[in-house]
């Protein structure tokens, strides 16, 4: 057996064990499309890399398929982004993460979940680190959480606790 096909055998093994971990990522991260074509997507990217890493190379490439697979269905970020407003008259309570808008939801979940920073979720979704904000913003508050206004005062913070940021989400809780 080549070192190729070693490695393509070892991914092959990953992706079986972490199925059901990556299609949940997909399924968040896609607009719409089929989670299996992502995963399979990912894992032809994949199977010629050496295995290094291959947990966090294996979700990073789901994220990287699911995002361009979004792309090219898009006609323009306009029709993916957040209208900034929140009607809060059609929802009685706090949104799951699964029901915010694409943008929001994609934002949100580089961010909050994968803890990528405001510059590499910029660079994936192909926006600013501004518009990376803004539409983080608009999710916390979506999902009720409690959202620093910018204003700062002199008086010390204490740090809070990353669960009590969001309302508690199944998405959440397979990643915490």
């Amino acid at each position: 057996m080549t070192q190729a096909q070693s490695h393509e055998a070892k991914w092959q093994e990953l992706f079986q064990e972490e199925r059901s971990r990556l299609i949940e990522i997909a399924e968040l991260l896609l607009d719409r499309g089929c989670p299996e074509h992502i995963l399979e997507t990912a894992l032809a990217e994949l199977s010629r890399c050496p295995f290094d890493m291959a947990p966090v190379s294996a979700t990073l490439a789901v994220v990287k398929a699911a995002i361009a697979y979004n792309y090219t269905f898009i006609d323009s970020w306009i029709a993916t982004a957040s209208s900034g407003t929140i009607n809060y008259r059609h929802h009685s309570g706090t949104l799951p993460l699964q029901a915010l808008p694409w943008a929001e939801r994609a934002v949100c979940f580089l961010r909050e979940v994968l803890r990528l920073s405001e510059r590499d979720t910029a660079v994936l979704l192909g926006i600013s680190e501004q518009n990376v904000d803004q539409l983080n913003r608009f999710a916390a508050k979506r999902m009720g959480a409690s959202v620093d206004t910018g204003v700062r005062s002199n008086e010390p913070r204490s740090p809070r606790h990353r669960a009590s940021r969001y309302a508690p989400s199944m998405p959440f809780a397979a990643f915490e």
